[in-house]
Formats: structure tokens, sequence, C-alpha cells
């Protein structure tokens, strides 16, 4: 099975690079680098707002630190791929438009995205194609969160309280390496990760000041959960997989892992046919 980990590990670079070219594909010109600026005010109503960033592939910093509701800045250099700042209602989304026919540039692409949320509270949809992502949501007020990549490397982090309760967690990726770190931190009630072929951790520390229902879903990769001690967590494991590593105190019954004896409880459903499976109990 750690023959399957390596694999699965190195599938992720090669499916990264095939999405920057394809054969006979038109060729593009690479333009000047341009940087559009985003100030976006706080949206008023009793609504929560939402915050909805669609993106190519590029890399993306995402953090906390304004007083509006979200500002920062896109530096880019395809003119094709210039992004676009819309506002209806409660909803502000910051979107590129991308074209499913890939070229082979001429240079190098630039899409960098460094952008910077507020304290109030909101939605957070995340969209993006191949990307580099390093999320820091820690310290916000993130009602429910949804992101969706292709191949990817990702990190998301709550490396402070969530202040605000959330309702769900929903993370769908394709080949790629996906870290949330802190998920104890942000108050969530039902977190649902659906992985493709890849290495995904999911680490529950943080304060666990309520119970959590956790699915996870995928397909030939390394998976990890970290438990730490100021939580119960059950682990069920539908389908064949038997290669489970254990470290740490845990009781097992049939397909089912049990750690921690108090705390909030952290119920983790796992469909995982082959695989490697790694359970931490700190």
């Amino acid at each position: 099975m750690k023959t399957i980990k390596i694999l699965a590990l190195l599938l992720i670079p090669l499916v990264l690079v095939a999405c920057t070219f394809s054969v006979n594909a038109p060729s593009v010109t690479i333009g000047e680098t341009q940087i559009l600026e985003i100030n976006e005010p706080l949206v008023e109503g009793d609504e929560i707002p939402t915050v909805k960033i669609e993106m190519g592939a590029g890399k993306l910093d995402l953090n906390g630190g304004t007083d509006q509701f979200i500002e920062g800045t896109i530096t880019y250099n395809l003119e094709t791929w210039a992004p676009v700042v819309t506002r209806e209602g409660s909803i502000v989304k910051i979107s590129q438009k991308t074209t499913s026919t890939i070229s082979i540039p001429q240079g190098q692409i630039k899409n960098q995205w460094d952008l910077q949320l507020g304290s109030a509270p909101m939605n957070l949809s995340l969209a993006t194609g191949a990307y580099e992502g390093q999320l820091n949501l820690g310290g916000l007020a993130i009602a429910s969160l949804t992101i969706t990549d292709g191949a990817s490397s990702s990190k998301v982090r709550f490396d402070e309280p969530n202040l605000t309760t959330m309702s769900e967690l929903e993370y769908s990726t394709g080949a790629s390496d996906v870290e949330l770190f802190g998920l104890g931190n942000a108050h969530v009630s039902e977190v649902d990760f659906t992985g493709g072929v890849g290495s995904y951790t999911l680490d529950f520390t943080g304060e666990n000041t309520n119970d959590c229902e956790v699915s996870v879903k995928s397909g030939v990769s390394s998976v990890k959960i970290i438990i730490p001690e100021n939580v119960r967590a059950e682990v069920i494991i539908n389908g064949e997989l038997n290669d489970v590593d254990l470290t740490g105190t845990w009781t097992v019954e049939n397909n089912r892992y049990f750690a921690g004896e108090e705390g909030g409880l952290i119920r983790i459903t796992i469909d995982m046919a082959v695989g490697d499976l790694e359970l931490i109990a700190n």
C-alpha cells in the first residue's frame, strides 16, 4: 500500500503539468503585466453576504486583515484572463474567464491573487482550476465554506477560532495535495470532503466546542486524519480498505475506530476502496 501512496503523489505533478498545455493547441502571447485593485465595502442588509472567487490556473493567497468586505490585488499578464468584479445584491463575485482550449504560452504566465477578507459574517465560495493556494481563514466569521478545485496544491488553515458557527464545509478536488489544518477552530457542524487521486490531510486540532459529522470520499489516495486530545472520535470505514496505520490510542471494533474519552464527538465516515489511511490520535 505504501507503493500506492508514492504513485498517487507522483501523479499530482504530472497532472499539473498536463493542465498547462495541449498538443497542437494554438499559442497565446504573454502581454504586459497588469494589476487589478479590489476594494469592496461591507454589504448592507440582514442577509449573510457571499464572496465568490472563480479563478483559473495560478496562485491564491487569501487572508484576513481588512476593514472592508474584501480587498486586494490580482496580478496577471494574459488579457483573455482579465478578472472581473461584480456585485449583485449580497453577492460579490471575483471571476476570471478562461477558455476550454488550453494554449501553449509564449512566456511565463502570471496569475497571482492576493486577497484579504473582513471580519463580518460571510459565506465563502472558491472555484479554481490547477492552482497553488494558501488560505488562512482563522479569526474570520465564515458561515459556510465551499471549495472546488482541479489539480492543485493547497493549504487551508484555521489557526484562530472562527467567529461564527459554520454550518458546512464542502471540499471537492481532483488530483491534488490538500491540507486542512485547525478544523477544530472552524466551529463547523458538517464536513464533506471528496477527493480523487492525491494526498489529503484533515487535522481537527483546535477548540472543538461542538460535535461534527464528517464524510470523506476518495479514490486511490493517501488520507491522514489527526484527532487532538480534547475531542472524541469515531471513524467508520466503508468499502474494502484494510490498510490502516494507527498512531496513538485507538479502540477497534470491526470497521470502527474510537479515540478519546471526553469533549465533543467527531464522527468520520470514510469511503475509500484503495489507498493508504493514517489515523493519528494525539
